[in-house]
């Protein structure tokens, strides 16, 4: 009997026990579920959160992107209404100079002339930097990398900077004369980087001073050193030379410069394949090294073209353009380059018409002319049967990289930028009013 008591007592433990096990199992199932929801209501509020996080980003990103956009657009827009007066002021001075022959300017009426052309080109420089920079930015930078003679760009660089070397009493050694010498570059990225690069040796160097050009090439590569005898830098300053609107504590100084050309000109040669170096030492001046890749084929005769000769065949020339100013020069620069009949439409209409009536033997347009745009208006050229075979040339102020791009792709036999660069106008000239620029156009009697 007490064995059988025990049995029982010991079952009904057990059962007591079990009953507490399974109490404290359902409520610690309750405890865990309440916690899991906790955790999961969190969980859906953090994803919530990194959702509204997420979209706020995007929409910065969006905001920023715009920003960019319109910031890179006003520049653009800035740099063509810029370059439209500078066609005037740098175009009617080179005019001024070339005709001393005819109009002798007094003494003090040439130093201003010079003034005059110099401030132009010095704002032509810094609307270019600014604009490249901006392009940089903004991964828009196009870079034609191809053989190039590193130090007939060198050269072609001093012969434009020697008046500026001149008045800065600084001595400007081009560098001699290297045959064989060829690197894989942009040309005109290089001009512009060697135009930064020997300014500043100009403008920073001392009166009596010398800026020196030094080239060497070899299996890993092409290098062109730019050498001054200024004042040179710190080295505390060496970490912050190329970042771009930084003067270097030279703000308050004499010096004109928006601290941008030098940040522009690395980016430039990093583009094409290459590098920039700097060394200075404060007291004695600063090497500027370019490292640019060797051009291994092998290469060709190079000859130096000269000043293109200031006349040019009996001819009738259109040009399409709607700034009085530009039509002022426009005239003046045909006066002075030979036998040329001009004519002139205001509007791509008008133009058009003129086109059809005059055949001429060669066409200027501007791209931004009003209601019809340059583009419009060479396509329509195109269309014509009476002047399909024109030479159109552009010349416009739009002079972004895919501004010149979009014209070549337009077939303009020449795509040229304003300020009008007298020499390269008559160049152009010269090449479409050969034979072989373009088949002549058809003859009345072959319209349809």
């Amino acid at each position: 009997m007490e064995l059988v008591l025990v049995v029982v007592a010991l079952a009904l433990s057990g059962c007591w026990a079990g009953l507490r096990l399974a109490v404290k199992a359902k409520r610690e199932t309750a405890t865990l579920r309440r916690l899991n929801g906790a955790l999961e209501a969190r969980a859906e509020q953090r994803a919530r959160d990194l959702q509204t996080a997420l979209a706020v980003a995007e929409a910065q990103a969006a905001q920023v992107e715009a920003a960019h956009r319109a910031k890179t657009d006003f520049l653009a827009s800035m740099s063509h209404e810029l370059r439209t007066p500078l066609n005037a002021v740098i175009g009617f001075s080179d005019l001024m100079r070339m005709n001393e022959a005819q109009e002798p300017l007094t003494h003090r009426q040439h130093q201003a002339v010079e003034q005059i052309r110099t401030a132009g080109a010095r704002l032509l420089t810094l609307v270019d930097e600014v604009l490249n920079l901006a392009d940089i930015e903004g991964g828009r930078l196009a870079t034609a990398v191809e053989r190039v003679d590193p130090l007939l760009v060198a050269r072609q660089v001093c012969e434009s900077l020697r008046p500026m070397a001149k008045a800065a009493r600084v001595e400007l050694r081009e560098p001699p004369r290297v045959s064989g010498l060829a690197a894989l570059a942009d040309r005109e990225g290089l001009r512009q980087v060697l135009t930064a690069l020997i300014a500043n040796a100009v403008k920073y160097n001392r009166r009596g001073g010398a800026v020196l050009i030094e080239a060497r090439q070899s299996v890993e590569g092409v290098s062109l050193s730019v050498l001054d005898t200024g004042p040179g830098l710190p080295p505390e300053r060496m970490g912050d030379l190329f970042e771009p609107f930084n003067r270097l504590g030279r703000e308050a100084s004499d010096v004109p410069g928006a601290g941008v050309g030098l940040a522009v000109a690395r980016r430039l040669i990093q583009a094409m394949g290459g590098r920039l170096e700097a060394e200075s030492r404060e007291g004695e001046g600063a090497v500027f090294t370019v490292h640019l890749p060797v051009a291994v084929a092998q290469p060709r005769a190079v000859v130096a073209s000269s000043v293109p000769a200031m006349s040019l065949p009996e001819a009738t020339l259109l040009y399409v353009e709607d700034n009085p100013s530009n039509i002022a020069l426009m005239r003046h620069v045909v006066l002075a380059l030979g036998r040329i009949q001009l004519h002139v439409a205001e509007t791509g209409p008008e133009g058009l018409t003129l086109a059809r009536d005059l055949r001429p033997d060669v066409v200027i347009l501007d791209i931004n002319l009003p209601g019809m745009n340059g583009f419009e208006v060479k396509a329509r050229l195109d269309e014509e049967p009476l002047t399909r075979g024109l030479p159109v040339l552009a010349l416009s102020a739009s002079a972004t990289p895919a501004d010149i791009r979009r014209g070549r792709e337009a077939g303009f036999l020449e795509y040229l930028t304003k300020p009008l660069q007298i020499p390269a106008l008559a160049e152009a000239l010269s090449r479409a009013l050969t034979a072989e620029a373009a088949p002549p156009p058809p003859a009345i009697g072959s319209a349809a």
